[in-house]
């Protein structure tokens, strides 16, 4: 099924935790906040489910459970893919032939790891806009002669968007990875065939774990960070968590960190119930009070900035009404 109720070895995902104000919160009021093995559970791009109290699929606005299955796997190859296409072309110099059998291979590949709408319905592939002004700026800051920035995919799949970075013409030693599931490295490189050419480095963590000190070399080591699909997956609290990392990680010194990315925002910031936990999911007031908390943890201060995107709008309203894909960028101001 693909809302389990516990784990893989029957333990809860989540407990309900009375939780103080984050500055005061010790090391171990986390480790209780943030299961084991939760998020290879609750990976999804879209946490719009409807559920009842018992964990079970509820159908959201009319969609009963086999119509939401089938929402949540697309068998065919979508047309809306067209630029990792262009890129498996001129990246990879795959035949036209053969690039729809790779997509296919590396889909049924993801499904077996991770069977989730993401996957199911072909997102795992979506690259940013080539004319996006902030993708732009990261190439620029990325490819200049001298310059010190990093880049870092939080949550990167089959590591696509690094892959479009590196066609860019940003050199692989500036790109990082992070994923729980190495299996999706691997993955990634089967379907770009790059493994000795893309030059980019993979650390394999969990983000919400506290006790996984394998995304400890992350610290100083980056100052650019892309969140795509991923702070939706999460309360506030665990939210919180993951900023303080993602701070951590900015090179000493800097001044003009960046965090931008996707994932399902709302127009009514809240708890939403997915399974037996909550999400916390933001409007651009709730996501810049997030950041200012962030903020205030660190020492550090962020402008949030929030628009809605058109992709796949009537989808997500048929799930919820208030859901709307949004696009994010999150600037250090100081």
């Amino acid at each position: 099924m693909l809302w389990p109720k516990t784990g893989p070895h029957g333990q809860e995902l989540f407990r309900t935790v009375k939780t103080f104000p984050a500055a005061r919160q010790p090391r171990r009021a986390y480790r209780r906040l943030f299961r084991p093995h939760a998020l290879r559970w609750i990976r999804a791009t879209a946490p719009a489910y409807g559920f009842c109290a018992t964990g079970r699929p509820r159908a959201p606005y009319g969609m009963d459970a086999i119509e939401l299955q089938k929402w949540t796997y697309i068998q065919d190859v979508p047309d809306d893919i067209g630029p990792v296409r262009d890129l498996l072309r001129t990246y990879c110099s795959i035949a036209e032939h053969e690039i729809d059998c790779r997509l296919r291979r590396a889909r049924e590949d993801a499904w077996c790891v991770a069977r989730c709408p993401s996957v199911g319905r072909w997102r795992f592939l979506c690259l940013y806009d080539g004319e996006d002004p902030c993708y732009r700026q990261v190439v620029f800051r990325l490819s200049v002669p001298g310059s010190r920035d990093v880049f870092l995919d939080l949550g990167c799949c089959v590591g696509q968007v690094l892959r479009q970075l590196r066609a860019a013409g940003v050199p692989g030693p500036r790109l990082i990875g992070t994923d729980i599931k190495p299996e999706f490295i691997d993955i990634g490189y089967d379907l770009f065939g790059d493994r000795d050419s893309l030059g980019a480095s993979f650390v394999i963590g969990d983000m919400i774990d506290p006790d996984d000190s394998r995304l400890d070399q992350l610290r100083g080591a980056v100052t650019i960070i892309y969140a795509g699909s991923f702070f939706h997956l999460f309360n506030w609290t665990q939210q919180l968590y993951i900023g303080k990392r993602l701070v951590s990680f900015l090179k000493p010194n800097t001044k003009n960190g960046l965090v931008y990315g996707r994932h399902v925002g709302t127009t009514r910031p809240g708890e939403l119930l997915v399974g037996i936990k909550s999400v916390f999911l933001h409007n651009q007031d709730s996501f810049q009070r997030l950041w200012d908390e962030i903020g205030s943890l660190t020492k550090t201060r962020w402008k949030v900035e929030v628009e809605t995107t058109q992709e796949a709008v009537c989808l997500l309203q048929r799930l919820q009404k208030h859901l709307r894909p949004v696009s994010f960028i999150v600037y250090q101001i100081s």
